[in-house]
């Protein structure tokens, strides 16, 4: 019975996180209360805060959760792809696709939460320094170019998406799947050599983007 019920609890934690994930991105955070999130489980409030103490803990298993598919995604592209710029490009479909879901307001919210953005400050590390044997990678492909310091590109990168994500000014002018897609087309041609970039321009043409 114990083991029934501890079951049947995480069972119901997955449902509450899957829901509240799918708010937060559809609505973005600060308009989703706890009450939201109960009301859509048809569950009593008490029972939400049995399961999470506050908004916080909350948002923070669904960012945990996210996380955790993009990573599984991201394995499993790896493992079906010939080169890193086939990985760069099913990977930015993938995004592509799931930014569309995402409320602009989102990332703008997630500001208000230290222990959230603690956590993805080093889920950002941690896939920096991936990075590092992904260029090299690159590099002995012959598809990135040798003479390009990446760490100066990733610390551009990262700077240029937290401002894009960060401004509510340019949000308002540009959708986030526009400001994406110009990030990745700009700054991964940037880093090819003739040989990336003709993979680039056959994949664009190719999908029609």
């Amino acid at each position: 019975m114990e083991i029934s019920d501890k079951c049947l609890h995480e069972k119901h934690r997955e449902q509450v996180i899957a829901m509240a994930g799918q708010m937060f991105f559809e609505q973005g955070i600060r308009k989703v209360r706890m009450d939201d999130v109960a009301a859509a489980l048809t569950m009593s409030k008490r029972t939400l805060y049995e399961m999470f103490s506050d908004k916080e803990e909350l948002l923070l298993e669904c960012m945990k959760v996210n996380q955790e598919e993009k990573i599984r995604f991201a394995m499993q592209v790896a493992n079906d792809s010939e080169n890193v710029l086939e990985i760069v490009l099913r990977l930015y479909m993938y995004g592509m696709d799931n930014i569309k879901k995402i409320h602009p307001a989102m990332f703008h919210d997630l500001n208000k939460y230290p222990k959230v953005c603690a956590y993805l400050e080093i889920k950002r590390k941690e896939k920096n320094a991936n990075n590092k044997a992904f260029y090299s990678t690159g590099i002995q492909q012959g598809i990135f170019r040798d003479d390009v310091n990446f760490d100066v590109f990733q610390f551009l990168m990262d700077l240029s998406m937290n401002g894009f994500l960060n401004n509510r000014v340019l949000m308002e002018q540009w959708t986030l799947a526009e400001v994406l897609d110009t990030v990745m087309r700009v700054n991964m041609r940037g880093i090819c050599t003739e040989k990336g970039q003709r993979i680039l321009d056959d994949f664009f043409k190719e999908n029609k983007i």
